[in-house]
């Protein structure tokens, strides 16, 4: 396979855009190089006057995951997306948005893959217990209203040889698509199902989601280990609340996760 990828390029991701997110006047930026694209949206939503802006490039160099970790960002290979979402909602309301934006994200990549794409409780989407894709959602105060950074990152282009220095096992969309996928295309179909996002999840939060995602959710049902704070556990995972929160049994109790205080792993 050869290296001739299609390049990333506003008209060809507004070509995939429906005309009802096209007409929300979205802002569209594509870099050859950034230092993380969560960093641009943040930046530009504290003068962003359109209800979304789109924030991509061919390469990172200072991409993060979850917990502070390095994104590995090769140029041209992946998709480095982060949407910036002028929302109205309290930061109490954000509970679930990762899990609804992989149900988007799994959705769209399983349409690409033959239905192997399933989600890791909070923000990982594998295939075969190999990471193609992560989630990194960010908040920042704008005048007592909540700016929202969706990130987003997909394997989709990157060799071997490219990703051999990330510590953990990923794989790429093109490895299991078996051709090359055109990443404006998906970055289109991404901000599509995310425009229409901000109008239901607004309405309904996670709860919309929730019957998708748990087609999806590949811990449910499982035993796994858990770190809360420096406590190690061995659960049982019962699935998800309405709020996107993990129900899990540790022995006689029932413990319910949040996002963002606890790490899991299956065994």
């Amino acid at each position: 396979m050869s290296d001739n990828f299609i390049s990333l390029d506003v008209d060809l991701i507004k070509d995939f855009l429906d005309t009802d997110t096209l007409d929300s006047d979205i802002e569209i930026s594509v870099s050859q190089s950034t230092g993380s694209t969560n960093d641009d949206a943040k930046n530009h939503l504290l003068k962003q006057s359109s209800l979304l802006s789109i924030h991509t490039s061919e390469q990172q160099t200072a991409g993060k995951g979850r917990n502070g970790k390095q994104w590995h960002s090769p140029k041209g290979k992946n998709i480095y997306l982060s949407i910036g979402w002028l929302s109205n909602l309290k930061l109490v309301q954000l509970d679930g948005l990762s899990l609804a934006v992989g149900t988007i994200l799994a959705s769209n990549l399983n349409k690409l893959t033959q239905n192997k794409v399933g989600i890791k409780w909070p923000n990982d989407l594998l295939i075969k217990n190999k990471k193609i894709s992560g989630i990194l959602i960010e908040t920042i105060d704008i005048n007592n209203k909540v700016g929202v950074v969706i990130g987003i990152g997909i394997n989709v282009h990157m060799s071997e040889e490219e990703g051999k220095e990330i510590d953990q096992s990923w794989i790429a969309l093109d490895k299991v698509t078996n051709s090359k996928n055109n990443r404006n295309e998906i970055i289109g179909d991404i901000v599509n199902k995310v425009f229409q996002l901000t109008s239901l999840f607004i309405k309904e939060g996670f709860k919309h989601y929730k019957s998708e995602y748990e087609s999806f959710d590949i811990l449910a049902g499982k035993k796994c280990s858990v770190n809360i704070g420096d406590i190690d556990k061995t659960v049982d995972v019962l699935g998800v609340n309405d709020k996107g929160e993990m129900l899990v049994k540790a022995g006689s109790e029932y413990l319910t996760l949040r996002y963002g205080e606890v790490s899991i792993r299956e065994l």
